[in-house]
């Protein structure tokens, strides 16, 4: 991005929050804060009304209006590609207010641009994995934290949890919304268990809004709580090797499996994984049958045989039987010539 349309990007993000730091500028363009105190700078000698407060961050004055922005045909083809992969993740109430805001974006597009966006609209489609695609029944509940979220409301929930088989009632000072495992959780503290606790939403039987109100800086930040999250998981550091033939196979695999870093030579690729669980991780490799081998740790070793026992005696009743008489007999031969011995 060359200058000129980065010190443009800048005014149009000055636009998009109240205050926005220069560790925000920095980080969305790349560039050293020197740079952005220089961009800055040229904004105010163009005249741009841009005010500044030490340790909060920049501001446009709130007299000064910007003519509407336009899209540029990269950008509005992007959000119809967007609007085609949103759709496809059953999320019907984001996927509702998305069209409707594209519309907004195609209605003030020239004749041509419109025309284009149709025909591309017409031509691209996305198809995800069904399990992507599953409803998420929590999703009901979405408008209601997300109002929680940004007026700082407690929250009034009645919360199954699976394991109790029971419903219990929380009150909850939310933190953030967090999208994984195919299912959205409110994030937030709790305050009947008096700590951080992780709510998947279509587990909520109820949920209200609450007058009262909640100060936000008494909470962590829902990155300040993920970190915390990564930093308190135990994980194992675990050394495979993958003959050629598989490694070339593996491609963006390892990568949702811990992937750290890998070697390779003659013998195949050595790689290095970090996994919070060894028994998830060797089930992964099972899948490889005998195309990889496990340097470390021992444990992984014997999770490795376990699994393939199991293996074997699902599918090969029969031979892991007659292989069973057989260590018998062996041991019992041994044993008596040990006594006579």
């Amino acid at each position: 991005m060359n200058r000129f349309d980065r010190v443009t990007a800048i005014l149009i993000q000055l636009q998009t929050k109240r205050v926005v730091t220069a560790q925000e500028i920095a980080d969305r363009f790349a560039v050293s804060l020197r740079t952005v105190y220089r961009d800055i700078r040229t904004l105010e000698n163009a005249g741009i009304p841009i005010g500044s407060e030490a340790g909060v961050g920049y501001f446009l004055d709130k007299r000064y209006h910007l003519p509407p922005v336009m899209f540029s045909l990269p950008e509005a083809a992007a959000l119809v590609v967007g609007e085609k992969c949103i759709k496809h993740l059953n999320q019907a109430a984001i996927s509702r207010e998305y069209s409707v805001a594209l519309d907004k974006v195609k209605a003030v597009l020239k004749a041509p641009d419109k025309d284009y966006i149709a025909r591309l609209n017409e031509s691209v489609d996305v198809c995800l994995p069904r399990s992507v695609g599953e409803q998420d029944q929590g999703e009901n509940w979405l408008p209601v934290c997300t109002r929680a979220l940004t007026a700082r409301q407690v929250l009034f929930m009645t919360y199954f949890t699976p394991t109790r088989g029971t419903a219990t009632e929380r009150e909850v000072e939310a933190i953030g919304l967090y999208h994984y495992s195919r299912h959205w959780h409110l994030i937030g503290w709790c305050r009947y268990r008096s700590e951080y606790r992780d709510f998947r939403l279509d587990r909520i039987q109820s949920l209200a809004l609450q007058e009262e109100r909640y100060s936000a800086q008494r909470r962590k930040s829902l990155d300040d709580y993920l970190q915390s999250m990564r930093n308190d998981s135990e994980l194992v550091a675990v050394k495979v090797r993958f003959n050629p033939v598989v490694a070339a196979y593996l491609g963006e695999q390892k990568y949702y499996h811990g992937f750290v870093g890998e070697a390779s030579d003659e013998t195949g690729t050595v790689m290095t994984f970090l996994t919070p669980s060894l028994v998830y991780f060797g089930r992964w490799l099972l899948s490889f049958t005998s195309g990889v081998e496990v340097l470390s740790p021992a444990s992984l070793q014997a999770v490795m045989v376990e699994l393939s026992r199991d293996v074997a005696r699902h599918w090969l009743p029969n031979e892991v039987s007659v292989i069973q008489e057989q260590t018998v007999q062996e041991n019992i031969v041994q044993a008596l010539t040990v006594k006579t011995g």
